[in-house]
């Protein structure tokens, strides 16, 4: 019984991500993007503890994993794709429209959808993604855009950007590129029965500290800034070799 019952309580978590999800696009399509971005924190909150909680109870299942890609999906594919979507609208109601099909460009965001659906098959079949990520983390992404729509509010320059249809259309290309890029993006995990903890884990250390700070002073524009330099940081380790 115990058996079962491990095995269950991961996937209810995972459950949990999948209906924040669905709640934060609700409230995106209603214009209402703080509110989404609550229930888009839930379910990063439930994303992670889902894996952890696997890993602490052993209580591993082919079941949890592809329950896993399929709420991150939702939650981190199909979200952020739709909160551009309505900044488009928004910024654009009479955007031109594709070539020959003649799909408004507005629809145009939900290539970080299928580049998000791209990026997380690859991660269950790809056997060198067990203690880091090739491309940026679905999570990292959908973060990354929330909270920068939320910062525009307190900072002009940031709401400038997304005044403009051809930097959101850039901008949802350059983060697509992101998503399945073979760049090396180290993971937060820490583990801490390991020697040398600090030394091996140094660069998480430098970044969650440098997070916090920036979250702090910055506030939304800090979890933006978090996610640039993680990039950043990932692609100079890469690089360098570090």
């Amino acid at each position: 019984m115990w058996t079962i019952t491990k095995k269950i309580i991961p996937n209810i978590l995972t459950s949990c991500n999948l209906l924040s999800g669905c709640l934060a696009l609700v409230f995106v399509f209603r214009n209402e993007f703080e509110i989404a971005s609550y229930f888009l924190f839930f379910s990063v909150f439930f994303d992670f503890f889902d894996g952890l909680l696997a890993r602490v109870l052993k209580a591993y299942s082919t079941l949890g994993v592809q329950l896993d890609s399929l709420a991150d999906m939702v939650s981190f594919g199909v979200v952020p794709a739709a909160v551009l979507h309505q900044l488009l609208i928004k910024v654009d109601p009479d955007i031109l429209r594709l070539p020959i099909i003649g799909v408004p460009l507005y629809g145009f965001p939900f290539i970080i959808t299928v580049f998000s659906a791209l990026r997380l098959a690859k991660f269950n079949i790809d056997e060198r993604q067990h203690s880091s990520f090739l491309g940026l983390p679905t999570p990292a992404n959908a973060i990354f855009i929330l909270a920068t729509v939320l910062a525009a509010n307190k900072y002009t320059f940031i709401q400038n950007i997304l005044d403009s249809d051809i930097l959101i259309i850039v901008l949802c290309i350059v983060m697509s590129i992101l998503l399945v890029c073979e760049i090396p993006m180290f993971a937060l995990k820490i583990n801490f029965n390991e020697s040398q903890i600090i030394k091996k884990n140094i660069t998480k250390i430098i970044f969650l500290a440098m997070s916090l700070i920036f979250v702090i002073l910055f506030g939304f524009a800090g979890i933006s800034l978090s996610v640039i330099v993680y990039i950043l940081l990932s692609t100079v380790r890469w690089l360098f070799k570090i």
